[in-house]
């Protein structure tokens, strides 16, 4: 293996003691795909990953899951693709690395592509992993090892176990690990759940020089975006524009929910009504089990906690919160105090759908 001028043996054999089992093995047997990277510091090595044997693999010429390759085609979020335009001219032109940020937006809502089109727009390696993956410190070690300087993107890293946020402190700061410099990188986090991050791992989020809720899409968003999809995916299936209208009406505000709208009225081949009953669709989003939650707080004046509420529905207290809760309070169709409440708008809710 072929090392930088001054890199003794020793400095070797100690770096190869931080790392897995695995990664110790493959250097050994596989030394051309382990490779230092052009640096003005002998200490800053890149690993390469090693090489998959894909021999066995099947090939397909199918096309797999389209996604936005440039930012015209990221549909809404104006703002924030004003933001990472900006910083990333600003990081060519002044030669440093993109800064460490946090997007915090619901299930579906596109975290991941922005952060995989960064990296495409930085010419960087992505890496992507969920933050309930990462059990040690040398799995997250691994990652940073994977992204060779390049953008490594955390999803849901509000369930990162303590030790690994303590842990990747100093890392974000510095860009060293067990006093060895490392070459920088760019950390994206992503949450559904800013409220516990912060009161969990405020150091963390305060290492994040970039931080950016995600706006709500609108029905025309929507509408363009399906629409888009649509014909990248399957350009030769006519959808009607009311077709479109319906969807984004019925998705929850949510890209992901959209595309799967449509993809089932693809698929199945039915008229759109009978998609929405598939997945017990009511009205604007609303489904059946949502009109259960509604119709239970409208007998309960003084309104019900989590934990009941959870228990009536029969699904965790996570499950609640993540998927159900946050489009009737976004609707405003309940409201929380120490409880959760049917609003007036929630009340007149049940009665138009009782008159239809």
């Amino acid at each position: 293996m072929g090392l930088k001028k001054g890199l003794s043996m020793s400095f070797l054999e100690a770096r190869m003691k931080t790392l897995s089992k695995e990664t110790q093995e493959a250097i050994r047997n596989n030394k051309p795909n382990y490779i230092p990277e052009n640096s003005n510091s002998p200490l800053e090595i890149t690993i390469k990953p090693e090489a998959l044997d894909l021999s066995n693999l099947e090939t397909s010429n199918e096309n797999a899951l389209w996604r936005p390759e440039k930012f015209e085609e990221y549909i809404g979020q104006e703002n924030l693709k004003l933001i990472l335009k900006s910083y990333i001219k600003g990081c060519k032109d002044l030669n440093k690395s993109f800064p460490h940020m946090m997007i915090n937006g619901k299930a579906g809502s596109g975290k991941t592509t922005i952060a995989y089109l960064l990296a495409k727009y930085l010419n960087k390696h992505f890496v992507e992993c969920v933050a309930t993956t990462l059990t040690s410190q040398q799995q997250l070690v691994d990652k940073i090892v994977e992204c060779q300087g390049g953008v490594l993107f955390i999803d849901e890293i509000h369930m990162i176990n303590s030790k690994l946020a303590n842990f990747i402190l100093p890392i974000l700061e510095d860009f060293q690990i067990s006093g060895q410099k490392i070459k920088p990188f760019t950390l994206l986090s992503a949450t559904t759940e800013m409220g516990i991050l912060l009161k969990k791992f405020k150091p963390l989020v305060d290492r994040m020089k970039i931080r950016k809720t995600l706006e709500p899409y609108t029905i025309q968003q929507l509408t363009i975006l399906i629409k888009q999809y649509k014909e990248k995916t399957f350009p030769n299936y006519k959808v009607s524009e009311d077709i479109y209208f319906k969807i984004a009406k019925n998705c929850r505000n949510t890209p992901r929910i959209a595309i799967r709208y449509l993809e089932s009225y693809i698929f199945m081949n039915l008229p759109i009504e009978n998609v929405f009953k598939v997945y017990d669709i009511i009205k604007n989003g609303i489904t059946k089990q949502d009109i259960k939650i509604l119709k239970l707080l409208n007998e309960k004046e003084k309104g019900i906690g989590l934990k009941s509420l959870s228990a009536f529905l029969g699904t965790s207290e996570a499950n609640y919160l993540y998927s159900i809760e946050g489009y009737l309070i976004e609707q405003g169709l309940i409201t929380i105090s120490s409880r959760r409440q049917i609003t007036e708008k929630g009340k007149l809710f049940l009665k138009e759908i009782n008159h239809e």
